[in-house]
């Protein structure tokens, strides 16, 4: 048996970005002919349902519990990390992605925790979009803290309920 995790060769910082380019597109008019099933709609798949849909596929999401609100990310309180240097004090993805690798003790997938570190700021915003409501500053601007031992303040959080206030948003745009 040979496990394959199927991540794109190269550089480690250049590997989702070239496959993202190698890859070929669907033409718009053929997305409606390919149905897509999410099984599960916490927040993975609620997100990833929402997200297929937009883009114009035929999307079915099922949830296997008594209740989707049972997901496993309501748990999530502490908050949401984001390599957006608000404060200025030197964050970036390499640190966020090093830091994660370090905190998940070095068992992660490198390329995937990459890949998650380049994405992180749009996922915030896209949250924002979805109506998450993020602390905010008394200027208005989202509020970040420090959190997990990280060294600069990168963590997004809604006052205590940051995972449920996420699921919230991903089933609004679900």
């Amino acid at each position: 048996m040979s496990l394959n995790s199927k991540v794109p060769s190269g550089p480690l910082a250049e590997k989702w970005s070239s496959h993202k380019m190698d890859s070929k597109l669907i033409n718009p008019a053929n997305k409606r002919k390919f149905k897509i099933i999410v099984v599960g709609s916490g927040l993975a798949g609620g997100s990833a349902a929402a997200t297929l849909s937009e883009l114009g596929y035929k999307v079915d999401c099922f949830c296997y519990q008594d209740s989707p609100r049972r997901a496993h990310s309501i748990a999530a309180q502490g908050g949401i990390n984001a390599a957006k240097n608000y404060q200025n004090d030197g964050d970036s993805v390499h640190r966020l992605f090093y830091d994660t690798i370090k905190g998940g003790d070095f068992r992660s997938r490198e390329a995937n925790v990459h890949r998650l570190a380049e994405v992180s700021t749009e996922i915030i915003d896209q949250c924002v979009a979805q109506g998450v409501p993020f602390a905010r500053e008394y200027g208005g601007l989202l509020d970040n803290r420090s959190f997990g031992g990280a060294q600069v303040k990168r963590t997004f959080y809604a006052r205590g309920q940051t995972g449920q206030q996420l699921l919230i948003g991903c089933y609004q745009a679900l």
